[in-house]
C-alpha cells in the first residue's frame, strides 16, 4: 500500500505530551535500542512520530501514538483500527484450525510446484531418432557388405561357440540375458521388503505416536471449551459498544462497563480495547470512596497490544506492516482531528454495527425495531 504522505501538513491537536521526554517521565514510553539513533536530536513528540513514519517503521510510530495521544482520542483511534480489521474480516474471514486435525499424517506431502515431471519426447525429437537409428543400421549393413564374406561367417561362427560355452556354464544365451536386462530397465532395482524390521518398527511408533497424540487432544479439548462464534460475536459487539459508551460520555458508569465486559474477553482486541478504555479514565476503582489512579502507561500499552493483536490477526486482505500503515494513518486523522464521533452521534448509531463482519452468510445485521436518535446509558448484554 502506497503512502502517499498526506499527512506531512498536518499538525496533532489531540495529544497530551508535546515531547518525547515528557512521555517518557509522565507516560513510561521507552525508546528501543535499535531506534535510539534516530531519536537522537528530536525533541518534540510530533516530529518523531512522523520521522518513524519516513522511516517505513509505521508500528514504532504507532506505539509513539499511543503514548502522547490524549486518552480519549487514542481509544477512539483504536477502535477505529478495530473497525478496519473487521472490514478486512468481512472479505476474507478467519479459519481456525481444529486442533484434532494437528499431527494426524505423518506422511511427507511434496507440493505441486516442487514436483518433477519427466519431459515427455516431442514428434520431431523422436523423429530425429528414428532417423538416427536408420542411419545406424544401414552404416551397420554397409560395413557388413565390405568385409569378406567368408572372414565374416568364421568370425560369427567363433562368436556362437563362444555363447554356447557361456550358455553351458551360466544356463542362457548371452543374447536371451541382454533382452532380459533390456526388458528390466523400467522396473525399480532396490525393490524393499515391506516386512522388513524396520518397516515393522516404524508402524509400530507411529501407532504409539497417534495414540499419545489422541490422548493430548482429548485433554486440550476438556481443558480448553470450543469456540462458539454466535457467543464470540456478541462478546466482541458488546466491548465495541461499551468503548464507543466510553468515547462518547467517559463517565463512571461507561468506565465500569468497560470494565465488566473487557474482562469477559480479554483476549480479543475488543476486549483488551474495553479494558484500555477503563484505564483510560484513570480510576482503578469506580465508584469507591477513594481515587486509585490508572499506573502510568498501562491506557497506552493496552492500545499498543491491542493493535498488535489486530495486526496479526488471522484472515483478512492485508499482511502485518500494511495493516500498521492503515492504523498509522487512521491515528493521524484522530488526532489531528479529522477523525472524531462526531458524525456517529448525528447518525445515532455506533460505526461497528454497520460492520457485516461475523454475521450469518455475510449478510448486514438487521435493523434495530426501535430507531436511537440520542445517548442513552447502556449496559452489556447478559451472556446466555
Amino acid at each position: 500500500m502506497a503512502d502517499k504522505l498526506e499527512w506531512m501538513n498536518k499538525h496533532l491537536t489531540l495529544i497530551r505530551y508535546l515531547t518525547l521526554e515528557d512521555a517518557a517521565e509522565k507516560e513510561g514510553y521507552k525508546i528501543r535500542p535499535d531506534l535510539a539513533e534516530h531519536f537522537v536530536g528530536v525533541r518534540a513528540a510530533e516530529d518523531m512520530v512522523f520521522k518513524l513514519a519516513r522511516l517505513g517503521d509505521y508500528k514504532s510510530g504507532c506505539e509513539l501514538l499511543a503514548y502522547i495521544a490524549h486518552r480519549r482520542a487514542g481509544v477512539w483511534w483504536v477502535y477505529r483500527c478495530i473497525l478496519s480489521l473487521l472490514e478486512e474480516l468481512a472479505i476474507n474471514p478467519a479459519v481456525d484450525r481444529d486442533i484434532a486435525e494437528i499431527g494426524t499424517s505423518f506422511d511427507m506431502k511434496v507440493p505441486e510446484w516442487a514436483k518433477v515431471e519427466i519431459p515427455k519426447a516431442t514428434p520431431a525429437q523422436i523423429e530425429q531418432m528414428n532417423a538416427m537409428l536408420e542411419q545406424a543400421r544401414a552404416e551397420r549393413a554397409a560395413a557388413r557388405a565390405k568385409l569378406d564374406p567368408e572372414m565374416l561367417k568364421f568370425v560369427e561362427d567363433a562368436v556362437e561357440v563362444a555363447f554356447q560355452e557361456f550358455k553351458r556354464v551360466h544356463g542362457i544365451h548371452p543374447m536371451d540375458l541382454l533382452k532380459k536386462a533390456a526388458a528390466r530397465v523400467g522396473e525399480d532395482p532396490y525393490q524393499l521388503d515391506p516386512n522388513s524390521p524396520i518397516f515393522v518398527e516404524t508402524k509400530k511408533l507411529k501407532e504409539q505416536i497417534q495414540a499419545v497424540r489422541k490422548e493430548t487432544v482429548e485433554t486440550i479439548k476438556a481443558v480448553i471449551p470450543p469456540k462458539v462464534p454466535e457467543h464470540e460475536k456478541k462478546l466482541r459487539d458488546n466491548a465495541l459498544t461499551a468503548v464507543y459508551r466510553w468515547v462518547v460520555a467517559p463517565d463512571e458508569p461507561n468506565s465500569k462497563a468497560c470494565l465488566d465486559i473487557g474482562n469477559e474477553c480479554p483476549d480479543t482486541p475488543a476486549g483488551l480495547l474495553s479494558l484500555s478504555a477503563f484505564w483510560a479514565f484513570g480510576n482503578l476503582m469506580p465508584g469507591g470512596d477513594q481515587l486509585v489512579p490508572t499506573p502510568p502507561g498501562l491506557a497506552p500499552n493496552g492500545l499498543v497490544q491491542t493493535l498488535l493483536m489486530c495486526g496479526l490477526h488471522k484472515g483478512g486482505t492485508r499482511k502485518v506492516k500494511e495493516r500498521y500503515e492503515v492504523y498509522f494513518n487512521l491515528g493521524v486523522d484522530v488526532l489531528g482531528g479529522k477523525d472524531n464521533w462526531e458524525a456517529s452521534l448525528a447518525e445515532g448509531r455506533p460505526p461497528h454495527e454497520a460492520i457485516t463482519a461475523g454475521a450469518p452468510n455475510g449478510s448486514p445485521p438487521a435493523p434495530p425495531d426501535t430507531p436511537n436518535n440520542g445517548y442513552k446509558r447502556w449496559k452489556p448484554e447478559p451472556n446466555t
